[in-house]
């Protein structure tokens, strides 16, 4: 039909109205006075303002009242914020935005839903009664450590769960999976397939038989290319996607920083840009009007870290955009420390929590993901070309090879603008933080392994006298060395307050203090999640503060964060959220 001379009528027709439509795209907002309000600027100063000017997305004027007031009023709305305080917008870097999207519909197991073993499995077996025979059951959250009691399935288990329904479970920790055969069978795997290396295999027992346990990402693919085909559609993942953009926006994230995007093919790309780009292209526009991607709102800005083994969907040239935009490249050095991945100089500790429950073999230590001369090649490939690299390091044996690898090409490379990071940083050690200013390497924490894991870590994994030495982040400050803190959702939900407490308390969930010395005050945690995070995508001159000529990205919460004690700041509320002068609607 669309061959035929009414058929190419319809698709000008529709090119023509997407067009105007794209037009109204670039409609600017009125310029919009903010006053009576209680204003945190985080700028140089760390000043507070009671009014603001905002035009055409940008901050125009702040400070007293008399020093905002429009000169005329008449076409400039005014918000009074009856007192309110005003933050400015949180930056999560690094987040995991497609992990996030494509785990969004799954059935929640996890210890944040279920406080023990029977709660988890009833869970499942109910999800099992009111699903179809041959439906995909895909749930998240495993967790041995959230859930004290909690028995890890067997291949046998669930197959006698669900015999009629191909099985996949994924782990809090984002690093170990679980199926059943039926799963196996879609994905093409027998027990005689290749793993696909030494690092991410196929777990089988003594007699060669698959175990149902998978192994970090690698070897997980072959089940997510057959999800993408049965479960993934278009309307899925449309409604995820905004779904997830809107969560972040109400937990007053206005930038979300992927880092590691879990794509392999182009077409994802126009719906992370559609989603977040000033304005949408002619063909998003056109696939919007056709009900293939949402329809576009004020959503979180979105800078991407593809993955290593993506190299085909790097730009060829790199482009200037505020909104949206391919930034670096991200590879893995080491793994998890709760399944014996993270690489460390000591080895894990023996007790029943490791051996029997997260299957770490005794003095295990972990080892590098990546053979150094192929490490080098990576770093070298990517600076010279320009872009950011971000490295997954977590174990202090991992960072110092990195350190080494970034060292030994110090006199070819130059690193003074470079800026490229460590993700997650637990072990990072005090000589090693000197390291990193020398060669201008940043750090993220992901501090909310204090909070969630403290106890095993402290008991059962590391023992405190590491445990007390996790996350330096006072003695990175003390260094003069920009850091950030982070999320990594999904494996913990993106909230800011969260980080913030986290940081400057170091308590357990169970109340118990790790690495005192490490604490850091409130200013600097939430400098670490706002104009440090800035820094680190080279964005500080235009977001991560509220000053003149930056973006008016900032939040509106119900407390002052500088009034209350450390230990209500996870309970602050964000009421709205702006991005470019826009309010981010709630979903009704």
């Amino acid at each position: 039909v669309l061959k035929t001379p009414i058929g190419i009528i319809l698709i000008l027709l529709v090119l023509i109205l997407s067009f105007l439509y794209l037009k109204r795209d670039f409609k600017k907002a009125r310029p919009t006075f903010y006053h009576n309000g209680n204003i945190i600027t985080l700028d140089d100063k760390n000043s507070r303002a009671e009014a603001m000017l905002v035009t055409e997305g940008k901050i125009v004027a702040i400070g007293s009242m008399d020093e905002v007031l429009p000169t005329t009023t008449k076409k400039v709305s005014r918000v009074d914020l009856q007192g309110q305080t005003v933050l400015p917008g949180f930056i999560d870097v690094p987040t995991h935005f497609a992990l996030s999207m494509f785990m969004a519909g799954m059935h929640d197991l996890s210890g944040f839903t279920h406080s023990n073993n029977a709660s988890v499995w009833n869970s499942f077996e109910s999800l099992v009664a009111e699903s179809s025979d041959d439906e995909w059951l895909v749930c998240k959250g495993i967790d041995p450590i959230l859930v004290d009691d909690l028995q890890l399935p067997s291949l046998s288990y669930l197959d006698s769960l669900a015999p009629s329904n191909p099985v996949i479970i994924f782990s809090q920790s984002l690093h170990s999976y679980w199926a059943n055969s039926k799963a196996f069978e879609l994905a093409g795997l027998t027990p005689q397939t290749p793993n696909p290396s030494d690092h991410s295999y196929y777990a089988k027992d003594e007699h060669g038989n698959f175990t149902g346990l998978i192994v970090e990402q690698e070897a997980l693919m072959p089940f997510v290319e057959v999800l993408k085909k049965e479960v993934l559609t278009a309307k899925f993942l449309s409604d995820m996607s905004l779904k997830v953009m809107q969560e972040y926006a109400h937990n007053g994230n206005t930038t979300i920083v992927s880092t590691g995007l879990a794509i392999n093919e182009s077409r994802p790309l126009i719906m992370t840009k559609h989603l977040s780009n000033e304005s949408p292209s002619l063909l998003s526009n056109f696939l919007s009007k056709l009900g293939m991607l949402p329809t576009r709102e004020p959503l979180p800005r979105h800078f991407i870290y593809l993955r290593y083994d993506v190299p085909h969907l790097m730009p060829t040239t790199k482009k200037e955009n505020d909104f949206y935009n391919i930034i670096g490249i991200k590879h893995w050095y080491d793994g998890s420390p709760y399944i014996g991945t993270m690489y460390m100089n000591e080895p894990y500790l023996e007790t029943d929590l490791t051996k029997n429950k997260l299957d770490i073999q005794p003095g295990a230590r972990g080892e590098a993901l990546v053979g150094r001369a192929a490490l080098k090649e990576f770093i070298r490939e990517y600076h010279v070309q320009g872009w950011q690299i971000a490295l997954h390091a977590q174990g202090d044996a991992a960072i110092q090879e990195i350190i080494d690898a970034y060292s030994e090409l110090e006199g070819e490379l130059d690193y003074s603008t470079s800026k490229h990071r460590l993700e997650h940083c637990m072990l990072l050690t005090s000589s090693q933080l000197d390291d990193l200013k020398r060669l201008n390497l940043t750090p993220s924490f992901h501090i909310n392994h204090i909070y969630y894991y403290g106890e095993a870590l402290n008991n059962e994994i590391l023992g405190e006298s590491r445990t007390h030495k996790t996350f330096p982040i006072r003695s990175a400050l003390d260094k003069d060395l920009i850091s950030t803190l982070h999320s990594d959702q999904p494996m913990f939900e993106s909230q800011p307050f969260r980080l913030l407490q986290s940081a400057v308390e170091r308590k357990t969930k169970e109340g118990n203090i790790i690495g005192e010395a490490e604490r850091i005050d409130l200013l600097a945690a939430l400098k670490a999640v706002t104009i440090n995070a800035a820094w680190q995508i080279n964005m500080e001159d235009k977001l991560g503060s509220l000053e003149v000529n930056k973006y008016a990205d900032f939040v509106i919460v119900d407390s002052d964060p500088f009034t209350i004690s450390a230990d209500k700041l996870a309970s602050i509320t964000c009421l709205q959220t702006y991005i470019n002068g826009n309010l981010v609607e709630r979903t009704k």
